[in-house]
């Protein structure tokens, strides 16, 4: 099973730039890249969901807000799926009576060191956007972590990475400590 750290690489690939949305959707990238990390449904095709509402329902071991996620787990998981979802009655049109929401957009959380750290492909008039590219976590509302990707991980969870690294502070505290103990009982 891929990583989300895996797949998050692999939608930073510039394999995807200059495509336009008119040849690849939100939906069709989430795909691609999933493919081209190997990810196949049980009868070895590629995934081909109807949708991001689809993608939302049916296809998450775990979904919730963007604060959700921050409260569960300190951050939002590399290669996490961002959704925009509404309460504007598209969900109830598309034929689902769940109360849900209406996912209306489909992305990658792929580069938490950025600015822009979200993938995606969209046509804005607005950003005069028309395919992949980069954009901020602002205009999204949701994430979700796909049930064929693994964020179990180290390498991936923020958390245990910091606190690594603040008892390897602890440590070479002490032994600064130690060391300047050392100098004034030894005269160096």
């Amino acid at each position: 099973m891929v990583t989300g750290k895996e797949y998050a690489t692999q939608a930073r690939s510039h394999k995807y730039d200059n495509i336009p949305y008119s040849k690849m959707d939100c939906q069709a990238f989430v795909e691609e890249v999933l493919a081209d990390c190997g990810v196949r449904n049980s009868s070895g095709k590629r995934y081909n969901w109807k949708g991001s509402n689809d993608m939302w329902r049916g296809a998450l071991k775990w979904k919730g807000t963007i604060q959700d996620a921050l409260d569960a787990f300190g951050y939002i998981p590399d290669g996490a799926w961002l959704f925009i979802v509404k309460n504007d009655g598209g969900e109830t049109e598309r034929g689902y009576h769940d109360g849900q929401g209406n996912a209306t957009h489909v992305a990658i959380y792929c580069d938490p060191d950025s600015s822009t750290p979200v993938r995606d492909s969209t046509r804005s008039t607005k950003t005069k956007r028309d395919g992949v590219g980069y954009r901020s976590l602002d205009a999204f509302t949701h994430v979700g972590l796909p049930t064929v990707i693994d964020y179990s991980q180290k390498g991936n969870d923020i958390a245990s990475i910091l606190s690594e690294m603040t008892a390897c502070i602890e440590r070479l505290s002490i032994l600064t400590n130690e060391l300047k103990g050392d100098i004034i009982t030894h005269g160096c």
